[in-house]
């Protein structure tokens, strides 16, 4: 789809869409009502109790998410052992969001954890996979899943977590403020619970996905690991801060990238409320304006644009940070999508990912890839992830 088209429909015609409802119907098992499955002035009102989640103070944090990465860094092999960093780091999100969302991490990457992390994680796994199976069988997944009794099992673990942190929360407010004690009806889990799980499995699988991709293309271009390592040697980790992260170019470059190549989103898909007009996609050369008639799914391939030759250049499948050099795309990069309803956790994300690789570069002088396979095979859930892992090594310690 032309950028142009998806600019208009995120800004200036939102009103006009809506989400496809059976792909809302797929998901509301598992994450009930919240920004993923609900429109208008229901989306709005979910959409501002994530909103102060994501507040910049929380951006900054950045002592608070050393403690994490300082764990990551403790259990990576120094004398060249090849190991799947990919398995790490779900468990170092599954901590940070944990103990953003709830204040009580996980702790999954510590040995003496009282936490079974490793049958959560593949709950979550299975839940989310789940999801994305029943939007790919469409108006079939009643049929085809009729008998599958798995991913409620599944989707089942993760809101009876989430129901454990809400229950200690109320809990600790009521013991604190004896004025305010709650009735046993109104301590229940609420469905804001669902609020809560959609964006921890975001918080967790974006990243994630994304971290790990980077991590999959510099093992496979170490030359561009060296340049890293070298400037991050300058940085002062005492004074660090979401904005200096922000002004590290060469590591912003290797994150938009990865983003590009792999990003957290591969289409969005919406569904007309009433007849509109989109500025391209007519006539016989499709650069003349287009009628969409009320009732129909329009489908924005965020994937196909940001491997579009045309855009990106005839390279534009292969990894190359330095594409980025002078180059500031408005609507042909959007891996958060945008405007109202860009991912509230974007910032978060690149924030994560920058502090993240300006530890490990600083750690390690070098990096080698120990997976022989040299393409990037894609593993669908909601997002996407690498299916044989990231199988690398540290050869050597700075």
């Amino acid at each position: 789809m032309h950028s142009e088209n998806i600019q208009q429909i995120a800004t200036s015609l939102s009103d006009n869409f809506i989400r496809n409802t059976g792909r809302k119907n797929t998901a509301w098992p598992f994450m009930g009502k919240s920004i993923i499955t609900t429109d208008k002035a229901e989306w709005k009102h979910y959409r501002n109790l994530v909103n102060p989640t994501f507040a910049r103070p929380e951006l900054l944090d950045i002592e608070g998410l050393s403690v994490f990465v300082d764990r990551l860094i403790d259990l990576i092999p120094r004398d060249g052992k090849s190991f799947d960093i990919q398995a790490l780091h779900h468990k170092m999100f599954l901590d940070i969001s944990t103990e953003f969302f709830f204040g009580k991490s996980m702790d999954s990457l510590l040995p003496d954890t009282p936490f079974d992390s490793d049958q959560f994680l593949k709950a979550l796994d299975e839940a989310l996979a789940g999801v994305g199976q029943r939007r790919q069988a469409g108006r079939l997944s009643g049929l085809r899943f009729a008998f599958d009794k798995s991913w409620k099992r599944a989707y089942k673990k993760g809101h009876s977590y989430v129901d454990e942190q809400v229950k200690a929360a109320l809990e600790a407010t009521s013991s604190s403020s004896p004025g305010n004690q709650k009735s046993d009806q109104e301590a229940q889990p609420s469905p804001r619970r669902y609020v809560l799980l959609q964006d921890m499995a975001k918080q967790i699988q974006t990243p994630l996905q994304s971290w790990s991709a980077m991590l999959f293309h510099l093992a496979r271009n170490p030359h561009i690991w060296t340049e890293l390592h070298e400037t991050a040697l300058q940085v002062n980790l005492d004074t660090l801060t979401f904005e200096s992260l922000k002004s590290l170019l060469n590591f912003r470059n290797v994150i938009s990238e990865t983003l590009r190549l792999q990003g957290p989103s591969g289409r969005v898909l919406r569904l007309t409320e009433r007849d509109t007009v989109l500025p391209l996609g007519g006539g016989k050369d499709g650069q003349s304006p287009i009628l969409v008639e009320k009732g129909t799914t329009v489908s924005m391939n965020l994937w196909c644009m940001h491997h579009d030759s045309d855009i990106w250049g005839a390279d534009a499948y292969v990894f190359k940070p330095e594409r980025w050099i002078g180059k500031r795309p408005l609507w042909e990069f959007v891996p958060f999508f945008g405007e109202q309803r860009i991912c509230p956790a974007n910032q978060q994300v690149l924030t994560h990912a920058s502090y993240t690789l300006v530890r490990l570069t600083r750690q390690f002088r070098c990096i080698e890839n120990r997976d022989p396979m040299l393409e990037y095979v894609e593993l669908t859930k909601m997002t996407t992830q690498s299916r044989n892992g990231v199988k690398i090594a540290f050869p050597e310690e700075q």
